[in-house]
């Protein structure tokens, strides 16, 4: 947030000067620069009293628990404080501690001493720069010194350290430059010695070029730049160029090497073209090679083509060969359609002759359809075939958007499920239940009719409950009666509380009475002792 408030898109309009890169005043003690000049002039020279008044109001403004409120009244406290003396404010920053207002009092101390000394000023951030944040001031600085004389600025370059600090101020340099004088800029750039030096100022003057000649800007870029440079700048220019012109985007994708960059152009590229012609963006899809990037192209045509004209849309992905990239497809319609008629979605599916494809739009249906009537898809899924194998699936998805609509009535409706759905339905249920209010769950999970639904619910509930409270969750399992529920449930506990607080565990561990329960609960903190020391790992009886 803080670079983002130096860095400025456009500078005021000079005439054009292009950048020359010479030795700075090396010869003078970097260290020795950053000290407070023995004769230097200072605006406002005030009394040590009043200086103690401001750094006193100082300290109080980083009092200020409100961010918001804190950096507005340092700044102007700061500001003001510097007005009548520069070096005192300076000193002030040297002693913040917070680091956020360290960076924030460093930018403006050096910017403000950068008017009118930016040798030292650079000396000074050399000596001041703390951490990676902090490093942003060398784009103020750079940004503000080209602002005035850019060719004086480029001397000052052998001022500032290797690394991010000095590519801050490369690219605020070529920024600046580019600003004034594409041409000399993209020349400058180009013929730097230093090869990192070179790239950022590449990368930088190409961002500008972008905007206005994007596919200049992408062969320089494929001549110049490697690596996330490269990448940076030809999906910039790649955005701004599918904008304007979709169809010259197009050429340039199946060029792309494999990977993120060809896939996120592939996505705009298919969109822009589907807005003015869907099937003409349908054909260019199918140029592409066969993959993810085609496959999620195909989903941004029939985005923009389901909208349009969903009978057509849905008369392709029909006619799609039968494989994968069918099953894709109609799963991905099947969501655009139900998202806004899933009548007319469920319509559509029905008439699909290839099995997979139909169970994927199914899926698509219920998830798609849920996110706006839970309740409804919910119970379509229930309603498809008990022999359908994406019967589950679909109501599965149904009910979990029912659950953060109204949990209550999604926990309801499982218990009339019948045997063979449970399983599943009350997986997705009972943590959201007990999350919600462990009573009201417990009550649920032992009111439902079979023994075998009951006892998963039950295992669910205690597992999010010994995940949230472990200590409450074990006396409620000290509580039930002997039986294999019970050793289960004191399993899950063991398990949840050791990965939380081991010590506890192993205290309430041994406070168990011998039997299977306490057997179960030794092995597991044996065997979590012996992880972490293999000495502590015998865990014998009380006596």
């Amino acid at each position: 947030m803080v670079a983002a408030w130096f860095w400025r898109a456009g500078l005021p309009e000079n005439k054009p000067a292009p950048i020359l890169h010479k030795a700075g005043s090396s010869a003078r003690d970097i260290h020795a620069l950053a000290e407070v000049p023995e004769k230097r002039t200072v605006r406002g020279s005030t009394p040590n009293a009043r200086m103690g008044t401001s750094t006193s109001a100082l300290d109080r403004a980083l009092q200020e628990p409100d961010p918001i409120t804190r950096s507005m009244e340092f700044g102007r406290l700061l500001r003001e404080l510097f007005d009548q003396d520069p070096e005192a404010a300076l000193a002030y920053v040297r002693e913040i501690p917070q680091p956020s207002a360290y960076t924030q009092g460093l930018l403006f101390v050096l910017q403000g001493l950068g008017k009118t000394d930016p040798e030292r000023t650079l000396a000074l951030a050399r000596d001041m720069v703390r951490s990676r944040e902090d490093q942003v001031v060398y784009s103020a600085l750079f940004d503000q010194m080209a602002g005035r004389d850019l060719e004086s600025a480029g001397r000052y370059l052998d001022l500032v350290p290797a690394g991010e600090s000095r590519d801050y101020a490369i690219r605020a340099l070529a920024a600046s430059s580019a600003n004034r004088d594409l041409e000399s800029a993209i020349n400058w750039a180009r013929n730097l010695a230093d090869a990192q030096d070179r790239t950022a100022a590449v990368e930088t003057t190409l961002m500008s070029l972008a905007t206005q000649d994007p596919q200049r800007a992408i062969d320089l870029a494929q001549q110049f730049l490697s690596g996330d440079a490269l990448d940076r700048a030809l999906g910039r220019s790649l955005t701004i160029l599918t904008a304007s012109d979709p169809q010259a985007a197009s050429q340039l994708v199946g060029q792309l090497p494999p990977g993120t960059l060809q896939t996120h152009a592939a996505l705009d590229v298919a969109r822009a073209l589907a807005a003015q012609d869907p099937e003409a963006a349908l054909s260019w899809v199918s140029t592409l090679p066969d993959g993810e990037p085609q496959q999620l192209a195909l989903h941004n045509v029939l985005d923009l083509w389901s909208a349009q004209n969903p009978e057509a849309a849905g008369q392709f992905v029909s006619q799609l060969p039968p494989g994968a990239g069918q099953d894709a497809a109609a799963g991905h319609l099947a969501q655009d359609m139900a998202a806004t008629d899933p009548l007319a979605a469920i319509h559509w599916a029905e008439g699909l002759e290839v099995d997979s494809a139909w169970n994927e739009a199914m899926v698509g249906i219920a998830s798609a359809w849920a996110r706006t009537e839970p309740e409804a898809a919910t119970r379509w899924a229930g309603n498809l075939a008990a022999d359908n194998p994406v019967r589950a699936e679909a109501m599965k998805g149904a009910l979990s958007y029912w659950l953060l609509e109204d949990a209550s009535a999604a926990g309801r409706f499982v218990q009339t499920l019948p045997e063979v759905d449970q399983a599943d339905a009350i997986e997705s249920v009972a943590p959201t239940l007990a999350q919600n209010n462990v009573a009201d769950a417990l009550d649920w999970a032992q009111g439902l009719p079979n023994a075998n639904a009951r006892q998963i619910a039950l295992r669910e509930v205690v597992c999010r409950w010994a995940d949230n409270q472990p200590e409450v969750a074990a006396r409620w399992v000290l509580a039930e009666p002997e039986g294999t529920m019970r050793v289960e449930h004191i399993r899950i506990v063991t398990t949840q509380w050791l990965a939380e607080n081991p010590e506890d565990a192993t205290r309430w561990m041994q406070t168990l009475r011998a039997g299977p329960a306490r057997d179960a609960a030794v092995d597991l903190v044996a065997n979590e002792l012996a992880s972490q020391n293999p000495a502590q790992a015998v865990v014998g009886p009380n006596p």
